[in-house]
């Protein structure tokens, strides 16, 4: 037996060396003013070679050998740029676009080196972060997902290795807004917690990403809603030779791309994928007790016309389902699973429309888009369908239409942007829910039917000063919405902001931000309704957030970053539980919905920190990312004190590094650690009575003592290997992803409770003589001391 796996292996490998050459591949620079879009002559060089070469608008580089590039752009009167990391196929043409920024005055070496290697605005010097997707696809436990390869940057922390709930500066992750080339995409992730952002799976295609903005502060005033982050997805320019293909066949999933021309002019081009999960056949190998499975599918068609306007069709969306495991491993854990967690199927797409017209002296953009999330949750006692069993039978839809006009234009050296959007939406919810609050069980029907108008306009401005040295940005917002008296008035949402950069040095700067950011409530909040009427009309109004960032950034040699910041966040408005007396701010981190209950705007917050990060882009094939947050995070209980938040963990610490080595071999490591979340304990008294355990089949929160324990800890090392082999027109990637390599510490300090039970599978109830509402069951405890390692693998095929 052992010999033949040699000689199968013998065989694969002499197969692999028949089929590799030396192969090249081709690129095309598309090079433009980053703000204006009109096109410029430009030279591209090719990092450590000397090749050059040059084009009017689109820059074409031939019989470039297989590998991973970095590419140096320059055109007269602009600061240079950089496409980092772009790996060159064999027998294919990849097309990608570089915005430069134009210089005020005479080319500045200072400001050149500050722009090379890391994108910063006059919106936003400080707290933005700009990652490729060459670097999310080598990040170490992201499994190719932008939402954990994120975790490397200072301020984001997460709840568990198998989510992506995302905590950036202790707010809860429903602060959380993404846009993809303009257009705001609600839902990122499969089974989402909807009135929250987060779930266990990203729905984006990396593949097709050519780089992301990651906001955590200051936010540019086009975009409404966001107070702890913003993501802008940037897609890659589909090919221009041909049709490729690409396939990646993994342990979770299998998935299918195609991108290329659609017209014999190649002025029609698209992007194309479809995936669906094996996620379900891990999870029964693991003996887990439920069974998720999803699908999803992404395109993009764009139309570039010969004056350089633009047309581009964008869509993409997902079905969840879900499952029990009826053989799954019988452990207390596994069983409180089954008996507590909803059947949770949910859907959903968003489609948009987006046109840039090139003027004078800018760009106007107009775009339109529409999406929507159907979710539903049912949940039977003992998960015996029958109609007297009936705890949870829920179904809501969110659909949105929205209308965005964005304009950018210079004025002498001002450069100014202004636009306005509008967001038509409904909301439906027809429930029916069981739930045991601080006072005691609730049943709520509930039959809500809402239309909303939202609406904003918007301006900002900006200016270099003193050759170039400082930068001043300025700008303004007002947003409404027809909910209520409370909402009606844009005065009441009026939202400035203001930012500096000053170069006080050859590599050091300077940088400060301070704004104020509003976001309306969740539709299950504004949408909760009993006996006809909408609860929380007169209660509710838009989150105020009010942010002050100061910091200081270093860029040195050999892509070398540096970058200190401390920020403060003050919260008002905040929804507030009137039944569980506690500020919503506090929840998102679990399966299921936030938001639909009764509430009010008296919750008010406050988080802070300083965080430290140390970057460097690949040079001599290293790179790696080491980052520290220290911060605060509390907000308001029903006394009005501030107390630590569910997301108050005050140390965190990333540590991301890897190399490339020879035979296109790529091997890299993340070590995290995060000290524990607070967190509530139970209130056994009221879990073990048999009236509450029979609707939550678990055990209650004491939200009296709202997080007044601490969980542990927890450190984690994840490690990712990868191979490629080239073939004369096609490539294979191997990779091995280890989430939680040597199984960390579980994170909750709280034990897992369950029943104590008969021969039949039943609770055992100690006191069966006593009134029915005094009965009472017997508890068993578990705890759980590590986590489990998640490994992934998969085989890359690209034509």
């Amino acid at each position: 037996m052992t010999n033949l796996i040699l000689k199968i292996v013998l065989i694969f490998t002499l197969f692999l060396a028949s089929q590799f050459s030396a192969q090249t591949g081709s690129i095309n620079i598309n090079v433009y003013d980053d703000f204006s879009k009109k096109a410029l002559s430009a030279t591209v060089a090719v990092n450590s070679t000397e090749q050059n070469f040059q084009g009017d608008g689109n820059v074409f580089l031939t019989n470039l050998p297989v590998g991973v590039y970095q590419f140096q752009i320059s055109a007269e009167g602009y600061a240079e740029g950089l496409l980092k990391e772009i790996d060159v196929l064999p027998n294919q043409n990849i097309s990608f676009s570089v915005g430069l920024t134009k210089l005020a005055m005479a080319n500045i070496d200072e400001v050149i080196i500050a722009k090379k290697a890391y994108k910063s605005t006059a919106e936003s010097p400080l707290s933005l972060r700009n990652i490729t997707s060459e670097e999310v696809q080598k990040n170490a436990g992201s499994n190719r997902d932008i939402s954990k390869a994120i975790l490397s940057f200072p301020g984001v922390g997460t709840t568990a290795t198998f989510r992506n709930d995302l905590f950036i500066r202790g707010g809860s992750s429903a602060e959380n807004k993404f846009y993809i080339d303009g257009i705001e995409v609600p839902v990122i992730n499969h089974f989402q917690t909807q009135g929250a952002s987060g779930g266990p799976k990203g729905i984006l295609t990396i593949d097709f990403i050519k780089d992301v903005d990651f906001y955590s502060g200051a936010f540019p005033a086009n975009r409404n809603g966001a107070l702890s982050s913003l993501f802008e997805f940037n897609l890659k320019q589909a090919r221009k030779d041909k049709i490729g293909y690409k396939g990646v066949i993994g342990f979770d999933d299998i998935q299918l791309m195609a991108d290329g021309p659609l017209s014999k002019d190649q002025s029609w081009t698209g992007l194309f994928s479809a995936r669906k999960s094996n996620l379900q056949f891990l999870f029964k190998a693991m003996g887990l007790p439920f069974l998720p499975s999803y699908s999803d599918a992404t395109f993009k068609i764009s139309k570039k016309f010969k004056s350089g306007d633009e047309l581009y069709f964008l869509g993409l969306g997902a079905v969840d389902e879900f499952k029990f495991n009826e053989n799954a491993n019988e452990s207390l854990y596994n069983q409180s699973l089954i008996e507590r967690l909803p059947v949770s199927p949910q859907w959903n797409y968003t489609i948009g429309t987006g046109y840039r017209h090139l003027v004078e002296n800018g760009n106007w953009l107009f775009t339109w888009s529409r999406n929507m999330l159907d979710n539903k949750s049912t949940k039977y006692f003992k998960n015996i369908e029958i109609p007297e069993n009936l705890l949870l039978d829920y179904h809501s839809q969110e659909s949105e239409n929205k209308i965005r006009i964005d304009r950018n234009f210079r004025i002498s050296d001002y450069k100014l942007s202004s636009g306005a959007n509008i967001n038509f939406s409904n909301f439906t919810n027809r429930s029916f829910v069981k739930t045991v609050t601080q006072n005691g069980p609730v049943t709520d029907q509930t039959n809500s039917d809402l239309d909303l108008f939202q609406y904003g306009l918007y301006l900002q401005g900006a200016k270099k000063l003193f050759d170039n040295k400082m930068e001043v940005s300025a700008g303004l917002r007002l947003d409404a919405s027809n909910y209520s008296e409370l909402t009606n008035d844009p005065l009441e949402q009026f939202s400035p902001r203001a930012s500096l950069k000053y170069l006080f040095a050859e590599r050091f700067s300077f940088n400060a931000t301070a704004g104020i950011y509003y976001m309306l409530p969740t539709y299950t909040a504004l949408g909760f309704q009993q006996n006809g009427n909408l609860v929380n009309k007169n209660t509710l109004k838009y989150i105020k957030n009010t942010q002050f960032v100061s910091g200081f950034e270093f860029n040195g040699k050999n892509n070398l970053r540096l970058t200190l910041e401390g920020y403060y966040k003050k919260y008002q408005n905040y929804p507030f539980s009137l039944r569980n007396q506690i500020s919503l701010a506090n929840l998102g981190g679990d399966f299921g919905v936030v938001g639909t209950e009764p509430l009010d705007s008296r919750g008010t917050g406050e988080t802070y920190g300083l965080e430290v990060l140390a970057q460097k882009r690949t040079v001599n094939d290293f790179y790696g990312i080491a980052s520290y947050t220290f911060g605060y995070s509390k907000f308001s209980d029903a006394q009005g004190d501030l107390l630590p938040s569910s997301w108050d963990s005050r140390h965190i610490l990333s540590l991301t590094g890897g190399k490339y080595f020879k035979r296109n071999w790529n091997i890299g490591a993340r070590f995290r650690l995060q000290s524990g979340f607070p967190q509530t304990p139970y209130d056994i008294d009221r879990s073990e009575l048999v009236n509450n355990w029979n609707i939550t089949n678990g055990p209650v929160s004491d939200f009296s003592q709202l997080n007044t324990l601490r969980g542990n800890l927890v450190h984690q090392l994840d490690f990712r290997v990868e191979k490629k082999w080239i073939f004369n027109k096609w490539q294979l990637t191997f990779y091995v992803d280890v989430v939680n390599v040597y199984g960390s510490d579980n994170p909750s300090a709280l034990p897992v409770i369950g029943l104590d039970r008969d021969a039949d599978g039943n609770g055992v109830i100690s006191n069966p003589g006593a009134p029915k509402d005094q009965q009472i069951y017997n508890l068993n405890y578990e705890d759980i001391k590590r986590s489990s390692p998640l490994p992934y693998f998969g085989f890359i095929f690209e034509f």
